[in-house]
Parts: structure tokens; sequence; C-alpha cells
């Protein structure tokens, strides 16, 4: 065994107790970032068929916040009851290395660098020195990338490649991603020219050239011209618009510009940051049902309406191959230490829906081990 790999496993079975931030108490709406607190707590231990994984570094997802305040789907699994002895620990996604084994696992080994799988009930316990996941939601980190890189890259990844699946798009379709310089957008951008497809990106105008770089054969800036009138204008349809923003006025122009045998994916549905606000459940069924009305109309004529995308474990190791492949990066906005005033800061960034790409804690950890 590698001797620093032996250290840091001596220090976690050494380790009684570890940093993570958390809530203490349930937020009001919008308020996460000024209730997160550094706090103590016992440290994670695996069960039989779980891996103890240091923490190398976590991205910042939206979902997670929205989780924590208990809005839109947050409702359903979020914290209902918060206290210092029951702290709600914040945190998704996970690169690192493997420092512990369950007793009834057999694919990691010590030392072995790995990420976690997304799970779409959006798992908790990431912001922390350590974390314990079932086995069969690890996977080996692509070696291509730096713990932080592979942070940044993984969720966005997968429900990229997996909304392109889901939509069949095809080599060479004419597509128009809306949102195109957010974290889904961009990588939805990468992967679509990795196809050979031609792609227009809508997003504001000081992001034309971040996502032209990517790939985007055009942009339009929104602030300026409306995409479906610009496509009308020009005389063009598109096989496929993918919508990373939401709202039904966008959903009403895509239809417009969207070839008969066309489809419109959604990622984030009909309304608009629908996880900034709490929903009735009247609110929340009425959403729902336009979802599933629209799904079913479109089945029988004209373009497709497409909501959500095929589940993460179903396509990460695709997703990841062929962004390994490709040399694909997901951008930085911007990589924060693994402290509560900069990560306080970070989420009142994120949640400002004005990041170009990613936010990453970065846990400072040496990394020794297949760096």
């Amino acid at each position: 065994m590698n001797v620093k790999v032996e250290e840091r496993v001596a220090n976690y079975q050494a380790a009684s107790t570890m940093k993570a931030i958390g809530l203490t108490r349930l937020p009001e709406i919008g308020r996460v970032a000024e209730n997160l607190q550094m706090i103590t707590v016992p440290v994670a231990r695996p069960k039989p068929d779980e891996v103890a994984i240091q923490v190398c570094a976590s991205s910042l997802h939206i979902d997670e916040i929205y989780a924590a305040q208990g809005t839109a789907l947050g409702r359903f699994y979020g914290p209902k009851n918060v206290s210092l002895e029951k702290p709600h620990l914040m945190g998704s996604s996970v690169s690192g290395i493997i420092v512990g084994l369950g007793g009834k696992t057999e694919k990691f080994s010590l030392g072995d660098s790995v990420i976690v799988i997304p799970d779409q009930k959006m798992e908790i316990g990431s912001w922390a020195s350590y974390r314990c996941v079932r086995e069969n939601m690890v996977m080996t980190k692509p070696k291509g990338y730096s713990h932080v890189e592979a942070a940044a890259i993984t969720m966005a990844a997968c429900v990229a490649w997996g909304a392109i699946g889901f939509s069949k798009t095809q080599p060479g379709d004419r597509c128009l991603v809306v949102g195109a310089s957010g974290s889904i957008g961009i990588m939805l951008v990468q992967y679509l020219k990795t196809m050979g497809c031609t792609v227009t990106a809508v997003c504001s105008g000081k992001n034309e050239a971040f996502v032209k770089n990517k790939g985007a054969d055009t942009a339009i800036d929104y602030s300026q011209q409306n995409f479906a009138d610009h496509a009308l204008s020009t005389g063009i349809l598109y096989d496929r618009i993918f919508d990373c923003v939401g709202g039904r006025h966008i959903e009403r122009d895509s239809f417009r510009v969207l070839k008969r045998t066309g489809v419109y994916e959604t990622v984030v549905g009909p309304v608009q940051y629908i996880g900034e606000h709490k929903l009735s459940w009247f609110e929340f069924s009425k959403v729902m049902r336009y979802i599933l009305r629209r799904l079913f109309v479109t089945l029988f004529h004209g373009p497709r309406y497409m909501f959500g995308e095929k589940f993460p474990r179903l396509v990460i190791k695709d997703a990841l191959n062929r962004a390994e492949k490709y040399h694909l990066r997901m951008p930085l906005e911007k990589t924060v230490p693994f402290e509560i005033e900069a990560v306080a800061e970070a989420v009142k960034l994120l949640m400002t829906h004005r990041a170009k790409g990613r936010i990453v804690i970065n846990f400072d950890i040496p990394f020794t081990v297949d760096e």
C-alpha cells in the first residue's frame, strides 16, 4: 500500500469527529447561505455495503439549496426536523479517495480515487471531511480529471447526456440550447458538437464569446432578440430544442420554430426557477398535470414535448467516457476553500443564476494517489 494512502487511512481510523457544513435550524426561503454553519459531527463510518471517502472536492448544485429550504421537490426529500443535535449536512457531489471499506464491499481498494454517482433524490453530507456511500453508487474517477474537475463535471454531464439520449438526438441535428452558459447548458453545447450537430446557443450578450469558445456555431442574446423571431426571420427550423431555464414562454417560442418531427426537451419544466417557491399541493399538482397533458397530447401530432432526462446511474459511464475522449471540461466560475465564509458567499453567487459553469469546494488535500 502507498505510504500516503496508509497515512490517510490511519488518520481516518483515528478520527472520532469531523468538520461539516450544514444547518442546525430550518432556514427561511432564500436565506440558506446566512444559516450555514461549520459544525463538528461524529466521523462517518461505513456500513457493510458502503465505502468511506475522504472528500477532496464537492460541487455546489442549486437543487441542494432548494432541498435545504424545502422548496419545489425539496418539500418531499428536504429536511423536516433540524436541530443542533440533528443537523442537516449539505452537499451531494463527491470526488475523493477511499479510506475505509465495509465488510461486504468488493469492487474498490483503499486509496482508490472515486466519484459518487449522482442520485436523483439529492443525497446529503458531502460538505464534510468524510462521506460514506453505498459501493454501488461509487465509480472510479476518470484519470483525465483532477478531483475538482471531476466534481464539477459529473452531475451536469449526466443531466446533459441523459437529456440528449432521452430526446433521441441524432448526429447532425440542428439544435438550440436555451440557457447555454449555465452548467447543464454548456455541457449540452459541448456534447452536441461531438455529435456533429449545428448548435445555436441562447444566452446573455456578455456570454456569447464563452459559448462559442465551447462549440456553439451561433449565439443569440436573449436581451436583444427573441430566438424564435430570429429563427423565423432566417428561415431556420430546429430538430431539437433544449430548455435549461424553464417557463411556458420558452416552450411557446420553441414550438414556433421546431420541425414537425422535432423535440422540445426541458430539464426544468414549465415554471421558471420553480425551486425558489414553496408550492402548495394544489400548485404542485397543477404543474404535474400540465406536464402530463403536454407529454400525452404531443404524442399524436406536431413536435414532441419531453420533460426530464435518463437517470444518472444509467448514463454516467457513457457521459464521462465521452467527455474524457473529447477533452470536454466544465468551466469553473470559481473554486472556494472548505471554510464557512467562502462557502456561504458561493451559495449566494449560485442563487443569482449568473454563474458560468460550476462552483466547487476544494478541500485542499494533497493529492498523491493518481494525480
